[in-house]
């Protein structure tokens, strides 16, 4: 006689997927998402509030997305260890408690304890649907599957700043947070509801490896801190600078050494870098970090800041952004499933850098439609860029590498936007400086910025060259 938790494992076909659950996991990403999107339209108001700098204050979006980046290879292995439902179940309950914190916030260090665990939280949901979705569509069709996956990317940029700069007008820039639990509370009923259990894997099962995550720990932290200590005062040979930096050195050759000697415990096997494909895409999912995440801390503070535009209004102009990304979206998967990543993904980026050196010449004075237009533009290269990259990553690999070719994934995602932030972050800290801020310095704070993520973006060039090319069969 089957048990409850049996009827309810997921039996589709290769290549087709719950798509009941494919809609609940869709669902339940929607708050992490909306939640960084909305945050960056209120990084001004909060600064303000909090009487903050950018350069403390940057911490809010870099703190959120670090902690995602570095609970993803946990993820990765509690996905082996426990049920999927359940995992995700605990995990919405963390991001819960996290808007909680964060939406009581009344001081800077409160409202990073509350990131933090927002963050860690959602490093757990948005891989765990990834690896299940992936598992349910057994490895066919990635290029749609990734487009599936990446609905809730589309809709954050548009309905995330429309939506938290109307929070912020009518009630306060707590409520960006609060606004989180309803959300939760249903996605948490549809999982409780209707999610396939996704029993463990009983043969995968294996200690944690904590010393491999405690030098990605100290690696990412070190530099991002090394950074961010080093737009203070522009000075490399400080202490605070040098100590940070040096200890993200070692960390890196530490693991490397750790995970070639021990290649079983490691947390991040070496052997998943032996795919050219998937090196490549890992180094550019960690440059795409620049270009996405980047640009949209950078781009609320430039619309309220240099276009001195409302809440309401940077919301409502970075709508063209995201609409962009939905026209593109429905078709980049398919032709990523046809031809290949590599052109896709270079024509991308060559219109990404296109669209980006604008915005550091425009001024107050420039007109809005103008504004627009480039924001619409760029939009429809980031499609070309993030789809293609993701499904580019499982290309020719085991099988039984996927969850661990998803962590490195997303953490390269993930890690790359929180170290990009705090880069954008300390450019605009040394151009501002600590006095009031001029028109003059604003304009050359954001001039360099935008100039900074158009060459990251050109750079991301050269290893999209290493990417899948396929050809198409002649009837």
């Amino acid at each position: 006689m089957k048990t409850r938790h049996e009827t309810t494992q997921p039996t589709a076909p290769a290549g087709q997927m719950d798509m009941k659950a494919a809609l609940i996991m869709i669902l339940v990403m929607m708050a992490p998402m909306l939640d960084t999107t909305m945050t960056n339209i209120g990084i001004n108001t909060i600064l303000k509030d909090l009487n903050s700098t950018v350069n403390t204050i940057q911490w809010v979006t870099s703190a959120y997305v670090l902690a995602l980046g570095l609970a993803v290879p946990l993820a990765g292995w509690l996905v082996d260890q426990l049920s999927g439902k359940l995992l995700m179940e605990i995990a919405q309950v963390a991001f819960l408690v996290g808007s909680l914190v964060s939406g009581m916030a009344s001081n800077v260090s409160m409202l990073l304890i509350g990131r933090i665990v927002q963050g860690a939280a959602a490093g757990i949901i948005i891989p765990l649907a990834t690896t299940l979705m992936i598992r349910m569509a057994q490895g066919q069709n990635l290029g749609h599957l990734m487009s599936v996956v990446g609905l809730p990317i589309v809709f954050a940029p548009i309905l995330g700043p429309t939506v938290g700069g109307a929070l912020i007008k009518f009630w306060s820039w707590h409520w960006l947070f609060y606004i989180n639990i309803p959300v939760i509370v249903v996605a948490l009923v549809l999982v409780q509801a209707y999610l396939p259990t996704f029993a463990p894997n009983p043969d995968k099962r294996r200690p944690f490896d904590f010393v491999g995550f405690t030098l990605i720990v100290g690696l990412f932290s070190g530099l991002i801190v090394a950074v961010t200590n080093f737009s203070q005062d522009d000075i490399f040979g400080k202490l605070s600078v040098l100590a940070p930096g040096l200890l993200a050195l070692d960390c890196l050759l530490g693991y490397v050494v750790y995970a070639a000697k021990w290649p079983r415990r490691a947390l991040l096997p070496l052997k998943l870098f032996n795919n050219a494909h998937f090196s490549a895409s890992a180094i550019l999912l960690f440059m795409s970090g620049l270009m996405v995440n980047g640009a949209m801390f950078a781009l609320p503070l430039f619309l309220q800041t240099s276009r001195h535009l409302s809440v309401i209004m940077t919301g409502v102009y970075l709508i063209a952004l995201g609409a962009g990304m939905l026209v593109t979206r429905t078709q980049v998967g398919k032709i990523t499933d046809t031809y290949g990543a590599k052109w896709v993904v270079i024509i991308s980026l060559v219109m990404a850098v296109v669209t980006t050196i604008p915005f550091a010449y425009f001024t107050e004075s420039t007109p809005d439609w103008l504004i627009l237009t480039m924001l619409f533009l760029m939009g429809l290269s980031r499609s070309g860029v993030t789809i293609p990259i993701m499904s580019d990553s499982y290309t020719g690999l085991n099988p039984e590498l996927i969850p661990e070719a998803t962590v490195t994934t997303r953490m390269a995602q993930n890690i790359g936007g929180s170290i990009a932030t705090a880069i954008l972050a300390a450019v605009i800290a040394s151009d501002e400086g600590n006095n009031v801020a001029t028109t003059a310095m604003m304009a050359t704070a954001y001039y360099h910025t935008f100039i900074w993520i158009a060459v990251g973006t050109a750079v991301a060039i050269i290893p999209a060259l290493f990417l899948s090319v396929k050809t198409k069969a002649v009837a």
